[in-house]
């Protein structure tokens, strides 16, 4: 296999059991094919820090509609989340695992944006830092132990997209069955939205439905995500 094609597999997480022995050789005894990956996760972290920025100023515009910031946030959210997602509109029907391919997109940080080597450094920023740099094993132990220790929301919610990162759906969803999805929980319009896309990449497709059917039937930011994806897979 070339190398592009390897270090592609690699950050898509699509590599084999065979190709992840031959990717950490050639890290290991291969100096020029190192500094390729090195260089290409500073250009993912170099981007990731720069939405979470864009991100940033677009909340900090709202911040003089205190009434409607809740609204607001997730408006910011979804447009950074599903960015460049217009075409996907016109799939033609797919099968559940396409169509999970199709829609998923990581969701952001749009928490706590710092970065290490801040002089607030805390568990918190080095759970997104980790986070937001795709070492998702570590988020995922960093986000478990802020919400053993603190039960906060935000821990379990990205603790839960960590290990669809790491493509553990079944315990993803496990993580997903703890919130309490109220109207006035800013995060259940997600969970439900990646819990239902969850499903669908373990082929319960019925399960995915009525989950979608919950989002499209009052207004949240995810209504007519939800719609759309009803709409393929019916």
């Amino acid at each position: 296999m070339e190398n592009d094609a390897l270090l592609h597999k690699y950050f898509e997480q699509q590599l084999s059991d065979e190709e992840k022995v031959l990717f950490d050789s050639l890290l290991q005894n291969d100096a020029e094919f190192a500094k390729e990956v090195a260089y290409q996760k500073n250009v993912k972290k170099a981007i990731t820090l720069n939405e979470r920025e864009v991100l940033k100023q677009k909340l900090k515009s709202y911040e003089a509609k205190p009434k409607f910031r809740s609204a607001y946030w997730f408006s910011a959210a979804v447009v950074i989340l599903f960015l460049g997602g217009l075409t996907w509109f016109q799939l033609q029907p797919s099968s559940p695992e396409k169509l999970y391919q199709e829609y998923y997109q990581s969701y952001p940080n749009v928490v706590a944006p710092t970065v290490r080597g801040d002089s607030e450094r805390n568990l918190k920023s080095d759970a997104f830092y980790e986070y937001d740099s795709g070492n998702y094993e570590k988020s995922l132990t960093l986000f478990s132990k802020i919400y053993a220790d603190e039960g906060v929301d935000y821990a379990l919610f990205y603790k839960a997209m960590s290990l669809l990162e790491l493509k553990r759906y079944t315990e993803a969803i496990a993580s997903f069955d703890e919130f309490k999805t109220t109207d006035n929980n800013a995060f259940s319009p997600f969970v439900k939205w990646y819990k239902a896309l969850s499903y669908l990449k373990l082929n319960e497709k019925e399960k995915a439905i009525q989950l979608l059917k919950e989002l499209s039937e009052k207004e949240n930011p995810q209504q007519q995500m939800a719609k759309k994806l009803l709409a393929e897979l019916d």
